[in-house]
């Protein structure tokens, strides 16, 4: 009997906004502030190799590298040493700036999620990038949707990335229900389906974007395009 829905957030719950100029833009103004004026396309390119190292360890390792980590690897990139106060600003600001312009909801979703809370446990599982939990809390209880979540899981305090068993295992275990009676949506093949799927759950994934899967793909046991179309197949499991 199923018991518990966990999400993923990032193209699931939230619309994603890609935030790397306005941190880019930040990091050139207190660089240049503090009497350091670099070319902002030298910044640019520290800023993408810290991202790319982030993206490369996500998927290799699945392992989280916090903004800390980032903010490092960019500056010394930059053959910048900075004393921890400055690093501490920019670390902040670099957390902090989606709430100048946070995510909308995906459409459906606050709806979807209110009806579920209803008859269903409900939890989220996110690989939360450079923005942490902490804050992404906030922009979920700005939306007035955090209260309808049993347990919310970030990478950024669990240390690991979907699909890395863990963070699916502290979800379940937080909802206290077994594998089985839980299944998960998300819209990554690779890390939400995969990482659900791996630890006994069932999968559901919300291809929104119409994307074709390769024979190598996992398979997931449902696949949706809108939210609402959860709640059909909802009735059937």
């Amino acid at each position: 009997m199923l018991k518990a829905i966990t999400f993923d957030l990032w193209n699931t719950v939230f619309d994603v906004i890609d935030y790397t100029e306005e941190r880019i833009d930040f990091l050139t103004q207190f660089l240049k502030k503090g009497g350091l004026s670099y070319d902002k396309e030298l910044i640019r390119e520290a800023y993408l190799s810290a991202l790319k190292f982030f993206t490369d360890t996500w998927i290799r390792e699945q392992r989280h590298i916090s903004a800390e980590r980032r903010t490092e690897y960019t500056l010394g990139a930059l053959g910048i040493d900075l004393p921890d106060t400055s690093k501490k600003v920019i670390v902040k600001k670099f957390e902090e700036i989606v709430l100048n312009n946070p995510p909308q909801l995906i459409d459906g979703a606050a709806s979807v999620i209110k009806v579920l809370h209803e008859n269903y446990k409900l939890g989220l599982i996110c690989d939360s990038g450079m923005s942490p939990g902490r804050i992404l809390r906030a922009i979920l209880r700005d939306h007035k949707i955090l209260k309808y979540f049993s347990c919310t899981i970030f990478s950024d305090e669990v240390g690991d990335t979907k699909p890395h068993p863990v963070l699916f295992k502290k979800a379940l275990e937080k909802l206290n229900v077994e594998p089985t009676e839980a299944i998960h949506v998300g819209d990554l093949l690779r890390t939400d389906i995969a990482g659900a799927k791996a630890v006994g759950m069932q999968a559901v994934w919300f291809n929104w974007k119409n994307e074709q899967r390769s024979k190598q793909d996992i398979v997931p046991d449902y696949e949706i395009h809108t939210l609402s179309e959860l709640l059909k197949i909802l009735k059937s499991v």
